[in-house]
């Protein structure tokens, strides 16, 4: 709901409010003025009645003889204000600390509390200004419609929160849109991690998952397994840290490793193709990367695979990850950003396999 202060009168032009100790008392409490309409007297309320729409609360000081005449009778309701409509009017000829107290801040409190809702976008693998570009077209000349995004790490919050005043076909095409827009980054549509929505859907799919981890030493596994329940789904875990375990356990082709590398899309194919060996496997993901100091190739350290897929087909997803700061950081924080990021990138493509397994996408 807007505040708004009605200056009414030559003589309140000429500073008997005091808006500042105003301001203070309504930032004390999270609120801020957001219009002043200086008029020289009630007779103009009318037509600030006709401008915005929504809820709105209106403060009025200064010679207030013709906002009375204009309110009549109705200017002695309880509770310290007049309303009209869905526009609040609160008289108050001069500061009064009281009034602004009992009577204005309540209102607030009130009105806020009960009058927005919100939707909220998890994403991942997008930066918060690459967001705010791709709904540029949503985020701006929207009446009541606002946009915050929470970025932490590779994860990103789009939350859209609206007056419940704003019609419903306005909303939905602000969602529609944003969903359009960012679909290819959004895991959730509330506010839940990327671990457990990929757990949750994992659970509720009937099926039975195998991992082999190289880079991410069995990081993924121990977030899937934090979900109780996950015993039913995750049939087996194998961290192939090194060559030889890729090819005893997974019979990743030793040509494949020595002519493309460990680090390689040829590897990560190999290495769910191996787990799909077992029949009872019914989706395999592998993960293999170089989290540094050192690497196979110049300029690999940051570079990793995720391999995502069943019988039918394996899909294979190349990222780089370029850590910020990098030579502020010790080696562990580096490695540990780069397996948490491939965990992550892992957690997410499993997501987005499963959703589109269950028709969200």
């Amino acid at each position: 709901m807007d505040l708004n202060l009605l200056m009414i009168g030559r003589k309140t032009l000429g500073g008997a409010f005091d808006f500042e100790r105003f301001s203070v008392l309504l930032s004390d409490k999270g609120y801020k003025t957001d219009r002043i309409y200086y008029i020289d007297d009630g007779s103009s309320v009318g037509d600030i009645l006709g401008q915005g729409d929504g809820e709105a609360l209106y403060v009025a000081c200064g010679d207030l003889t013709s906002l009375y005449d204009f309110f009549g009778e109705n200017v002695a309701a309880a509770y310290g204000y007049v309303r009209i409509g869905d526009r609040y009017f609160v008289p108050m000829p001069t500061l009064d600390e009281n009034v602004v107290r009992s009577v204005v801040i309540p209102l607030m409190n009130r009105k806020t509390k009960s009058s927005y809702n919100t939707v909220i976008f998890k994403t991942f693998g997008v930066a918060a200004e690459e967001l705010k570009e791709l709904l540029k077209e949503y985020t701006k000349g929207r009446n009541k419609i606002f946009f915050e995004f929470a970025a932490n790490g590779q994860m990103c919050d789009v939350r859209i929160r609206y007056a419940k005043s704003v019609q419903s076909a306005a909303i939905t095409e602000v969602i529609e849109g944003v969903t359009r827009a960012i679909g290819g980054y959004i895991y959730a549509t509330k506010d839940i991690s990327l671990a457990e929505q990929t757990a949750r859907l994992l659970m509720g799919s009937g099926k039975k998952l195998s991992l082999a981890e190289s880079f991410t030493g069995g990081g993924l596994a121990s977030a899937l397994v934090a979900y109780p329940g996950m015993s039913n789904n995750l049939l087996e875990s194998v961290v192939c840290y090194t060559n030889d375990s890729k090819t005893a356990r997974l019979r990743v082709p030793r040509e494949v490793l020595e002519s493309k590398g460990a680090v390689s899309a040829d590897t990560a194919y190999e290495m769910a193709l191996g787990l799909l060996d077992n029949p009872k496997c019914d989706i395999a993901v592998a993960t293999t990367g170089n989290a540094g100091p050192t690497s196979e190739k110049e300029g690999q350290v940051g570079l990793f695979y995720v391999a995502v897929g069943d019988r039918q087909t394996i899909h294979v997803f190349e990222r780089f990850y370029e850590v910020k700061n990098a030579d502020k950081k010790s080696v562990e924080e580096l490695r540990h950003e780069i397996t948490e990021t491939g965990v992550n990138t892992a957690l997410f493509e499993l997501e987005r396999y499963l959703s589109a397994a269950k028709g969200d996408i």
